[in-house]
């Protein structure tokens, strides 16, 4: 063969190739043909008050929200529910110490950044605050959106 030939057979096996390609990704990424079920609106996060965060202290790190339980009761007033991007370097805040009561970026950034459940800027480098999010109660469902 010669080279003359093998580089148009080459070229004419790859255009077929990712035709082939272009097609198959033009159908769908595999995954379910059938859409989500809707949450509610735009509701980021629910939760079952009788078995999700019983006990003050309790947090949860969820779609993007920090919630935690910050007293007893039921009442929308009885949780804090901010974003969990940290302000700093983007990243999902680690944990909420109840000891201090603060929620901590820790890793994967390691920058020691801390929020109050208010979402300000407790310790930086941090500098801007969480975004906060509204929290509705009704019966045992909490929802934040």
């Amino acid at each position: 063969m010669e080279r003359r030939d093998f580089v148009s057979n080459i070229g004419l096996t790859l255009v077929l190739a990712c035709t082939a390609g272009l097609a198959a990704c033009s159908k769908g990424g595999g995954g379910s043909d059938t859409p989500a079920p809707p949450t509610g609106g735009n509701a980021k996060l629910s939760l079952n008050l009788a078995s999700d965060l019983p006990n003050v202290g309790d947090f949860k790190i969820s779609n993007g929200v920090i919630i935690i339980r910050t007293s007893a009761g039921n009442a929308a007033t009885d949780f804090s529910a901010l974003s969990s991007t940290c302000t700093h370097q983007g990243c999902t805040v680690a944990t909420f110490n109840n000891s201090t009561h603060l929620i901590e970026c820790n890793a994967p950034c390691g920058h020691g950044s801390r929020y109050s459940t208010s979402g300000a800027v407790n310790t930086g480098p941090a500098t801007a605050a969480l975004t906060a999010y509204t929290i509705k109660v009704n019966g045992n469902t909490l929802t934040v959106s």
